[in-house]
């Protein structure tokens, strides 16, 4: 998919009212916005697939698989994956961060910080913050960055999604 219709995407999901902020069209948006994320990461080169990882309760379901299902990422497939702890020898490359009885979202943040991995936490379970935090805000799927911690991890966020953002965490020099 070209940034552009990514972009246009990111747009049109910012721009769309959720029916009910609990409702299953909220794991929807999520669960997409999880996948077009990757398309804004400068990713160093890899040949394998793009790992997106549920980590913790497994909150969105089957739209996961759905929004994931046949998109790629830089040339690279999507695939999921669930689990309810995570390691920096994971395997993840995006991780959705909603905890469990075996790890906490802060827990699960401070075991992949400086780890290449995108950590993307929600309000709803945590006050924990990730490299991207989402949050429903005028009755939208919304999220703030850390851009700080994404460059401390070696990740480079495009300055596209930085302006998507309700805040932005800047990293130094920036």
């Amino acid at each position: 998919m070209s940034r552009a219709r990514a972009s246009i995407l990111l747009l049109a999901l910012l721009a769309s009212p959720l029916a009910h902020a609990q409702g299953p069209s909220e794991g929807a948006v999520k669960a997409a916005f999880l996948v077009k994320f990757g398309a804004y990461i400068g990713w160093s080169a890899g040949a394998g697939p793009v790992t997106l990882c549920m980590v913790g309760r497994d909150v969105l379901g089957s739209a996961l698989d759905d929004a994931a299902s046949g998109q790629r990422i830089a040339g690279r497939p999507v695939q999921t994956r669930r689990m309810e702890a995570v390691t920096g020898a994971s395997g993840c490359d995006i991780a959705f961060l909603t905890g469990s009885a075996r790890q906490s979202v802060p827990a699960a943040v401070a075991t992949l910080r400086g780890a290449p991995v995108l950590t993307v936490t929600d309000s709803r379970w945590s006050n924990a913050r990730g490299m991207i935090h989402f949050q429903i805000a005028q009755n939208r799927v919304r999220f703030h960055i850390d851009d700080r911690a994404a460059g401390e991890s070696g990740l480079a966020m495009s300055s596209k999604l930085l302006g998507l953002a309700l805040s932005v965490r800047q990293r130094p020099g920036r």
